[in-house]
């Protein structure tokens, strides 16, 4: 196959800034090296079971290669989430966003209902169902993770409403009140 150079090339210009996120031993430091054309990033030995690489990054590392590009190598990751990315998505899939916009009913699950135009360019060979299933389950995980952000920030503001220090009555300035004489 092609060089790691040859592939990113695209990306890894003088100026610009690269970060490799995954999981770990999935090669993010081999690729450093690779770009690098020598060894600046220590990498461990392939698990024999798996066939992954063993778990070596442990902090953010920057590497600058010779023609002016950074690269952000970056210990593994355990999860990933999207959060608020809707924009990104239906400014990726705009086709798909546009397409569904087509179809008979606005609550259009794309799954067998009459009048769905985004099954209708599945069928027509107009899109690939591949690509629809990516942007529906980025759709749905930014749905899914959305809810779960509002739900904790939910949980956080009222622990902390709940966490506020009251002054006991005992210690409470008393108002006074006034009569009005007239």
């Amino acid at each position: 196959g092609e060089e790691p150079t040859d592939k990113l090339n695209e990306w890894c210009r003088p100026g610009q800034t690269v970060a490799f996120l995954g999981s770990s031993g999935v090669g993010k430091s081999t690729l450093v090296n690779a770009l690098c054309g020598e060894r600046v990033a220590a990498t461990g030995d392939i698990h024999d079971d798996s066939g992954q690489g063993r778990h070596t990054t442990t902090r953010k590392q920057l590497h600058f290669l010779p023609n002016g590009c950074s690269i952000l190598d970056t210990p593994g990751l355990r999860e990933l989430q999207l959060v608020d990315a809707a924009y990104g998505v239906a400014e990726v899939f705009a086709d798909l966003v546009e397409l569904s916009h087509q179809c008979r009913f606005n609550d259009c699950k794309h799954a067998g209902e009459p009048g769905c135009a985004i099954q209708g360019a599945i069928e027509n060979g107009e899109i690939d169902e591949e690509r629809m299933g990516r942007w529906e389950k980025l759709v749905e995980e930014d749905k899914l993770n959305s809810k779960i952000m509002a739900e904790s920030e939910r949980k956080i503001k009222a622990k902390s409403k709940g966490n506020k220090k009251t002054t006991p009555k005992s210690q409470q300035k008393k108002s006074r009140k006034y009569k009005v004489v007239e």
